[in-house]
């Protein structure tokens, strides 16, 4: 089933876009400023440095949920050009909720020692970037000897998003829910249309209207709907890229942070 949400600035009622819940209005227990004053805090993050996939160390921070009993989570990786920080506006509304885990893609912010030197982004080839999604599987295993569920939720933006697609594929059973920000169908090689027609996680999409993005989705978004998989898409109206459709847009970081939530239960 696709649903199709179409956000504008005045807001979009759910239901007259294609059916589902109504975002998750803004001032509501998503935002850490209006939890009961007596909630208990959340325990503070962990820096982590971790081997990826061909033991090259990366930088990610792990957030706890208050309850010891909690296995939900999620994983963060950020687009082209950025780093973890990115994730923080989502993080902050989902703080002591589940198992949280965003980290330095290989070549960006403080992952960027490899074995054999320094490592840059900018030189990265095809190669180099399938990686990232064997490197998502490495923080899966951190995140299970924390006390999560093997099948956590992972949340990717621009090339993130072909990294976490490109690993639902290959574990199909292996993934909670997918949330794609401004996925794409070949990122610098990474092809994404395989990894959707193996993957069975349901599927949040968000995009806007930049050159190519409707397109894009469109096409992921049918895969899933001919396979009855459960998707859903956000079509912001502006032209941002990655979290910063989210960032610019305050109803659509509620709507990703309502989705996430119910995921995780």
């Amino acid at each position: 089933m696709m649903r199709v949400f179409l956000v504008t600035v005045l807001g979009c009622a759910a239901l007259a876009c294609g059916g589902g819940k109504p975002p998750a209005p803004i001032g509501t227990a998503a935002n850490p400023a209006d939890a009961p004053a007596d909630a208990p805090a959340p325990p503070a993050p962990e820096e982590i440095t971790f081997p990826g996939f061909d033991d090259v160390p990366l930088s990610g921070t792990y957030y706890a949920p208050i309850s010891p009993e909690s296995k939900a989570c999620f994983i963060f990786v950020h687009q082209l050009s950025s780093t973890r920080a990115e994730w923080q506006p989502i993080i902050d509304r989902l703080r002591g909720r589940a198992h949280l885990f965003a980290f330095d893609m290989r070549g960006h912010g403080a992952s960027t020692k490899g074995p054999d030197g320094p490592l840059s982004w900018k030189t990265f080839e095809t190669a180099d970037w399938a990686k990232v999604e064997h490197d998502v599987g490495e923080a899966n295993v951190l995140l299970s000897g924390k006390g999560a569920n093997r099948a956590c939720t992972l949340v990717g933006a621009s090339i993130g998003s072909s990294a976490v697609l490109r690993y639902a594929g290959m574990y199909p059973g292996g993934v909670r829910a997918l949330v794609l920000l401004s996925p794409g169908l070949g990122y610098r090689g990474l092809t994404t249309p395989d990894a959707a027609r193996a993957s069975m996680a349901p599927v949040l999409i968000v995009h806007s209207q930049e050159n190519g993005a409707a397109d894009a989705a469109g096409a992921l978004a049918g895969i899933w709907r001919d396979a009855k998989v459960e998707v859903e898409v956000i079509a912001d109206p502006g032209q941002a890229h990655g979290m910063k459709i989210l960032t610019g847009d305050p109803q659509v970081l509620e709507r990703v942070v309502a989705y996430l939530i119910e995921v995780a239960k």
